[in-house]
């Protein structure tokens, strides 16, 4: 499945122009595909086809590419590398990435426009994107990422921060899977458990952050110190960081417990997660 997807990714940007060239060496550059990954999971557990996904998991990797190409331009974390390769703003330049991540968000909401999903599910599938990676989601937390630099902040607010920042888009495709399928009535439940995983797998960054290297994580180490930003690390220390993150997964690992579906698959990929070095 894990190909055929990628084979999907590279069909959708046919690399006319530079932007469309930047568009792709973010988007198809090495990566776990973890979202779209989430996404086609939960449809496997619901005996859907995970081709079904495609376009709506397409959608969402291309919003969180959007979202990395901006996030390393000089106005924000300033990073040379991503994935293992130069930034898109180093690979070509602050403008064409600029204009690649914009391009990206956009043709997100243009490819499930024009997916063969039915009317309803393009709109709620268009809602959840919009309010996910939007004003009072994914932008909100960078908006407090920015606003809390070169000062110290509390657990909460860091919580809330990343929650939005990187929960939100981890939570957006279990969510988009339940709307496919048509299991609504399991979507406050993914919706719970995709903002701990968030919270836990930002846990997790900081913490390797610290005890990784470059060539692990493909990208610069302890870049939240160099810009003096709070860490789950510089407020809680290595030790009670890792026992937050263990505690959340157990809150996780619960609510799997309380489902009335067995959702094997997904629950064996979000464990999986626990474990990762990248």
């Amino acid at each position: 499945m894990k190909c055929r997807f990628e084979e999907y990714l590279k069909s959708l940007i046919s690399e006319n122009y530079v932007v469309e060239e930047a568009m792709n060496y973010s988007l198809l550059a090495r990566s776990k595909r973890l979202r779209p990954h989430l996404l086609l999971t939960v449809l496997e557990d619901l005996d859907i086809d995970g081709s079904e996904g495609f376009a709506c998991a397409g959608a969402i990797e291309m919003i969180h590419t959007y979202s990395l190409i901006h996030d390393d331009l000089p106005a924000f974390d300033n990073d040379d590398y991503r994935r293992g390769k130069l930034t898109n703003h180093k690979m070509y330049n602050e403008q064409i990435a600029i204009l690649a991540g914009d391009a990206l968000l956009t043709l997100a909401f243009e490819t499930i426009a024009k997916s063969s999903y039915s009317a309803e599910i393009k709109v709620k599938l268009i809602s959840y994107l919009a309010s996910y990676a939007g004003k009072d989601g994914m932008i909100k937390g960078q908006q407090f990422d920015m606003d809390y630099e070169n000062q110290q902040v509390s657990i909460q607010q860091l919580s809330e921060m990343e929650t939005l920042k990187t929960g939100k888009l981890l939570a957006l495709p279990l969510i988009c899977a339940l709307v496919i399928a048509r299991r609504e009535e399991y979507i406050e439940t993914f919706n719970k458990i995709g903002l701990k995983l968030g919270l836990a797998f930002q846990i997790q960054d900081d913490i390797l952050d610290v005890i990784s290297s470059f060539q692990q994580l493909g990208k610069k180490t302890q870049s939240d110190e160099y810009n003096k930003k709070s860490t789950f690390i510089s407020l809680l220390g290595l030790k009670e960081a890792q026992e937050t993150f263990k505690s959340i997964y157990s809150e996780i690992y619960a609510i799997f417990d309380q489902l009335d579906y067995c959702f094997k698959e997904t629950r064996n990929l979000i464990a999986s997660m626990e474990k990762r070095n990248w």
